[in-house]
């Protein structure tokens, strides 16, 4: 059974993006023969706006303290709250888990409501596959039910 795995990148090597920060992901596609590359996803959400790889908040009543992956004046609730990732977490709805730097707890909770798995992990792209589509071989196949 094939599915797909969304990847926080900048530099398409190493997992290195955090989930609010990302402006885009990489989607792969593994199946009981590994993995490949896919496809690169905008993954702006509703109050963020791409033009020219750079990323603009809305919705804010005082827009000086919004930076990408910071939201309005930090908190980690962004400008929209909780809401605001729904874009993101939409983009990615139809994969089996999503691999990040770092993942805030309100995407954290969004994603799992939507049988997401979340993977905090700061290695290369090839690596982070390779373990989690070995781990997803043998739930699959109940491996580690099996008796020897």
């Amino acid at each position: 059974m094939a599915y797909n795995i969304a990847v926080g990148t900048s530099d398409g090597v190493n997992v290195d993006l955090k989930f609010g920060e990302a402006q885009s992901v990489y989607i792969y596609e593994a199946d009981e023969n590994g993995f490949r590359f896919k496809e690169i996803r905008e993954v702006a959400d509703k109050n963020e706006t791409v033009q020219n790889n750079e990323v603009t908040q809305s919705g804010c009543a005082d827009k000086s303290g919004c930076t990408p992956g910071n939201g309005c004046k930090g908190g980690g609730h962004g400008c929209g709250g909780p809401d605001g990732l729904e874009e993101k977490i939409k983009a990615v709805s139809d994969c089996r888990c999503v691999v990040f730097k770092k993942v805030g707890f309100q995407a954290q909770k969004q994603l799992e409501r939507k049988t997401i798995s979340v993977f905090d992990i700061e290695i290369a792209i090839e690596d982070a596959l390779a373990k989690i589509t070995d781990y997803y071989k043998k739930i699959d196949n109940h491996d580690s039910f099996r008796r020897v």
